[in-house]
């Protein structure tokens, strides 16, 4: 081998890999849009779901306060009922209580 087949096999060399730096760069240039989108996808669609999960929760706890709401003021108004019948045997005890003492 001659100097200058091996000066042409080194040139030949050269353009090789720079022809695999330009196939890398066409190969990255098109796989990392790719994987952005489909990163993306999947990003809204996880964005999707949890909004999803969340109105379901939203409105599982609204209708759990609307209920607890309905009980507190059901249980209000048996209080409130309660304590007038129990104001008023209290006070006819104190009337007979006074009436004997008199």
């Amino acid at each position: 081998m001659n100097m200058r087949q091996k000066s042409n096999q080194g040139i030949l060399g050269a353009v090789f890999i720079g022809l695999g730096f330009g196939l890398a760069a066409v190969g990255v240039a098109l796989v990392v849009p790719a994987c952005a989108n489909w990163s993306l996808s999947l990003a809204d669609r996880a964005m999707r779901r949890g909004r999803d999960a969340v109105g379901s929760t939203a409105d599982t706890l609204a209708e759990v306060a609307g209920s607890a709401s309905h009980h507190f003021s059901t249980a209000a108004k048996a209080a409130k009922a309660t304590t007038a019948k129990a104001a008023s045997a209290v006070e006819s005890a104190a009337r007979q209580v006074r009436e004997y003492a008199s």
